[in-house]
């Protein structure tokens, strides 16, 4: 096994707020759900201005907050070797061949991996490499392009 990476990435916060885990949306919506329902019984009605205005903001913090907090909690971390990628969340490690992913066509940042399709939380400099060795492998080429 080469043991140099081609590259290696921690997500960024920006990535997070416009790609996200299955995991990850869930808990904004759940958040979202729970504020608004603490939120009513303050307000006489629900139509008022001030009940809209609380609401967006709240939608605001949780658009912004939950995508740092799953970053600070959960380290998401993405490293592409010639052979495997390697994904790291909050202290764990997983190896997966790269005869073992597929882009999913669903997303441009979801991949089937052992026939389950995962979200990669990268840039799209890190999924256009890992394209390009999943290419390689497809046509059996090696990492100087020949077979």
């Amino acid at each position: 096994m080469d043991t140099s990476p081609i590259r290696e990435e921690k997500t960024s916060y920006t990535v997070l707020l416009y790609r996200k885990s299955r995991g990850l949306r869930l808990a904004e919506m759940g958040l979202f759900l729970a504020g608004l329902l603490m939120m009513v019984p303050f307000f006489e009605k629900v139509r008022s201005t001030p009940f809209i205005v609380a609401l967006l903001l709240w939608a605001g913090v949780l658009m912004t907050g939950v995508p740092a907090l799953y970053r600070l909690l959960l380290r998401p971390a993405y490293t592409l070797y010639p052979d495997r990628l390697v994904i790291r969340f909050s202290g764990r490690r997983e190896e997966v061949a790269l005869s073992r992913v597929k882009p999913s066509h669903v997303l441009p940042h979801v991949y089937e991996i052992d026939g389950k399709r995962r979200p990669l939380l990268v840039s799209d400099d890190f999924l256009e490499d890992l394209n390009v060795r999943l290419e390689m492998k497809r046509r059996g080429l090696s990492s100087d392009g020949k077979p």
